[in-house]
């Protein structure tokens, strides 16, 4: 479980294959804490050390995650969010995070000023049931309160700092995020439709 509260990294390297992928990961904070099985969320992406080598942190990537997550896109070199999992004694900054992407979705408009940049991302319409004003997502791994509703979009108010220490420093409008709806609004659908 992660909290959304990330840091970066960038891509080493993609080794892609028919079904899978094959992650390298420049995490320089992170890399002397992992050890091969451990979680890291990968812009939101729950992904398992199989491998440490050179400074890199190796992951394999399934057809699964493949099919559901902009990992499709990686080059060499992007900046992507990491975060390590939750520990008992931590504090949950965000909110809880599984590292379980429920889809993509396409950023609408970047409107940036000195008080934050206000993001629309165009919500797949199966997904926008679980937005709430002033609800907890997450895009790209990054724990976030939605700003307001617009039909199918979802706006965001993403402040300075935020943006500084992730990826959304290069977000503009076109661009696929992973997206993660709060679990709570999943389980309490699934125990109302029972």
């Amino acid at each position: 479980m992660f909290t959304g509260i990330v840091g970066s990294g960038h891509i080493a390297r993609v080794e892609r294959s028919d079904d899978r992928i094959k992650l390298g990961l420049l995490a320089e904070d992170h890399y002397p804490e992992c050890q091969l099985g451990d979680s890291v969320a990968v812009d939101g992406m729950c992904l398992t050390v199989e491998e440490k080598r050179d400074g890199e942190l190796i992951f394999f990537v399934s057809s699964e995650t493949i099919d559901k997550t902009i990992v499709r896109h990686y080059k060499d070199g992007r900046m992507v969010n990491v975060e390590l999992p939750l520990r008992p004694q931590d504090r949950i900054g965000g909110h809880h995070v599984l590292g379980h992407v429920d889809c993509t979705a396409t950023v609408h408009s970047v409107d940036q000023s000195s008080g934050g940049w206000f993001v629309r991302i165009q919500i797949p319409e199966p997904f926008q049931r679980y937005l709430v004003y002033k609800g907890s997502v997450a895009v790209n791994g990054v724990s976030l309160t939605v700003n307001a509703i617009h039909g199918d979009l979802m706006e965001l108010c993403i402040i300075p700092v935020t943006v500084q220490k992730t990826n959304f420093q290069s977000l503009q409008a076109g661009h696929e995020v992973n997206m993660e709806f709060d679990i709570l609004a999943k389980y309490t659908e699934r125990l109302l439709n029972k």
